[in-house]
């Protein structure tokens, strides 16, 4: 009977704390301003003076200004490749995933629409993201989020640092 009532109150206590890590339901559209913090692993093919053709991996976490909404506590995942000619991008291409507290996602893809420079060389860039669709409770999601991106010096070469302030909007089916 004891055993009972310890795996009863256990197994209680264990459902009210993922209950406290389940984010609150999103409403069927809302916008927030959020920053993105994170690394980007960099591939570098120099293709003569002026030009390369790079590749990145970035990896990174997101908090909604509210402390909720769409992408609070967020990890995010991209990755993406550019041709660059004297330090800007001439074709651009980048999705990312983004992984919610409760497991679901949703996926981007981007579009520039301003670049200032290279990331390692402390680069400003501004853009948006297209949201393109989602899993479990974000199936079928659209919206974009309007971004702006800076890069600050390189912890580590073939590395770039980056915090990106952005803008999103979002509906649910």
């Amino acid at each position: 009977m004891y055993k009972g009532i310890v795996v009863l109150a256990v197994a209680f206590v264990s459902g009210l704390a993922m209950a406290a890590e389940e984010p609150a339901p999103l409403p069927k559209e809302g916008s927030g301003t959020s920053v993105a913090i994170g690394s980007v692993t960099l591939k570098v093919l120099p293709l003569g003076k002026d030009r390369a053709q790079m590749s990145w991996e970035f990896l990174g976490a997101n908090l909604d200004d509210s402390g909720k909404g769409l992408g609070h506590n967020t990890s995010i995942r991209c990755v993406g490749g550019a041709l660059y000619v004297s330090g800007v991008p001439e074709n651009y291409a980048n999705s990312c995933v983004f992984t919610r507290p409760d497991g679901d996602q949703y996926f981007t893809t981007d579009k520039l629409s301003a670049a200032s420079g290279l990331a390692v060389k402390g680069g400003v860039t501004q853009g948006t993201s297209v949201i393109t669709g989602g899993t479990g409770k974000l199936a079928g999601i659209t919206g974009a989020i309007e971004w702006t991106r800076y890069a600050v010096r390189p912890a580590m070469e073939g590395t770039a640092q980056t915090v990106t302030r952005g803008k999103s909007n979002y509906k649910l089916p």
